[in-house]
């Protein structure tokens, strides 16, 4: 890291940064949002559903059955991830240079789901322009839209109308996972639950809904981020369940409920059974800068699989004069200069232009991106039509909005993010390692 000098460092810093960031007044602010805006934060043969979507065991319905109905919660602000996710929702940011929630949609059909309803608030417009009525994905697509934020058991109670049938799933839209959906339909059905959760297995469940159950599988407690002394089961809510339609008569309409501190607390509470689906398959909550790279690692190392895309990793020769090291994926239209060293794990969005000399290490670049001459990336995340001048370091989480100009010889690091639209004068920021 570059020593901070008298020659680099700013006398008065309050002021030098009010005199060369720049941040557009348009973007919206809250009290979650004003620290960021105000410019940084120190398939194989199978039985085919209707539209021809393989899946190994899918389910084969006769026509006239039912329809197979999914409800994807995509409301969310997605505060952790911002400043990403103040100019694109959290289910549409790229993941290997796909909206994610394309890679949802794509394995939910595969499942045999034909009827897809999303539950959204934040945001809505990008997911509507994309999937539209959902017929380019094999399947139909309606779009429940909150006024206001109502939570996640309110959001499907908000829905319910657009329901056609008595039985449906639910998934949170930023969840990446293989869960074989038919296994855990099938589970929930012959268990005669009212809702079934599936459950991944984990050392620490305090950072999720704990979920206690009986030797028959029956979910007997449910405490949302248990203390040390609660921590007394290692399952934990995945992020997806099947219910009845039923279970959400115990919701009031048009009221803020969630699902894990008042749905399943009800549902476990009545005669009615709550069953728990344990399974090892993957999953990946994408809701940090963090997890969100690490996401990224784990598909580009066939950790997991993506429906909507196979891993196009560069192979030697075709960037002439790069250093390949590790999986590193790149969109088309991108070029990069000579004397460049990629090291993956990492994943280069479309129309990029990388400089020479540069360095891009284990970072997740969206579309459009600029480098200049002998810049390094490491460990970060940088948004669509960043650019970024010569002579820089962003290593160390650091995560830029898109749009930013960031001039030359900066030094971000220290999960330093900068606001979507921001610009950054030649030399401002050099911050000392921690």
């Amino acid at each position: 890291m570059r020593p901070v000098t008298s020659a680099n460092r700013p006398t008065d810093r309050t002021a030098s940064f009010a005199d060369h960031v720049r941040i557009p007044p348009r973007l919206p602010i809250d009290s979650g949002a004003s620290a960021i805006v105000a410019g940084i934060i120190a398939l194989p043969p199978g039985p085919r559903h209707p539209h021809g979507i393989a899946h190994p065991g899918a389910i084969s319905r006769s026509q006239g059955e039912h329809p197979i109905e999914a409800i994807i919660l995509v409301g969310g602000l997605g505060t952790r991830l911002r400043p990403l996710t103040l100019t694109t929702p959290k289910p549409m940011i790229p993941v290997m240079n796909r909206p994610f929630l394309e890679h949802v949609v794509r394995w939910l059909a595969s499942h045999g789901v034909d009827h897809l309803i999303f539950s959204t608030y934040h945001l809505p417009e990008p997911i509507r322009a994309h999937f539209g009525d959902g017929d380019r994905f094999g399947l139909a697509i309606e779009y429940s839209q909150e006024e206001r934020a109502l939570g996640t058991a309110g959001a499907l109670k908000h829905a319910e109308p657009m329901l056609r049938d008595d039985r449906f799933i639910i998934f949170n839209g930023d969840i990446l996972t293989d869960v074989d959906l038919t296994a855990l339909m099938a589970h929930h059905r012959s268990a005669g639950a009212i809702a079934t959760v599936a459950l991944a297995e984990v050392a620490d469940p305090s950072a999720y809904g704990m979920v206690v159950l009986d030797d028959a599988g029956r979910v007997l407690r449910w405490v949302e981020k248990p203390s040390p002394a609660e921590a007394v089961s290692p399952w934990v809510n995945l992020g997806g369940s099947i219910l009845e339609r039923r279970a959400l008569d115990v919701l009031p309409p048009g009221e803020v409920r969630s699902l894990e501190r008042d749905l399943y607390p009800s549902l476990i509470a009545s005669p009615d059974p709550v069953a728990g689906f344990r399974t090892h398959a993957f999953w990946r909550d994408l809701g940090t800068p963090e997890r969100y790279r690490a996401a990224h690692d784990e598909a580009l190392r066939g950790q997991v699989a993506l429906p909507s895309v196979q891993p196009d990793l560069v192979t030697p020769g075709r960037f002439p004069g790069v250093r390949v090291f590790g999986p590193v994926t790149v969109g088309s239209g991108t070029t990069i200069g000579a004397g460049t060293r990629l090291i993956g794990p990492a994943c280069i969005g479309p129309d990029c232009v990388i400089g020479r000399l540069c360095t891009v290490d284990r970072a997740v670049f969206w579309s459009g991106v600029t480098l200049g001459d002998r810049t390094t990336v490491s460990g970060s995340i940088v948004g669509d039509g960043v650019t970024i001048g010569p002579g820089c370091d962003l290593t160390g989480d650091t995560v830029v909005g898109a749009g930013a100009r960031i001039g030359a010889g900066n030094i971000l690091t220290n999960g330093i993010r900068i606001a979507p639209g921001a610009t950054i004068a030649e030399g401002v920021l050099t911050f000392e390692p921690r």
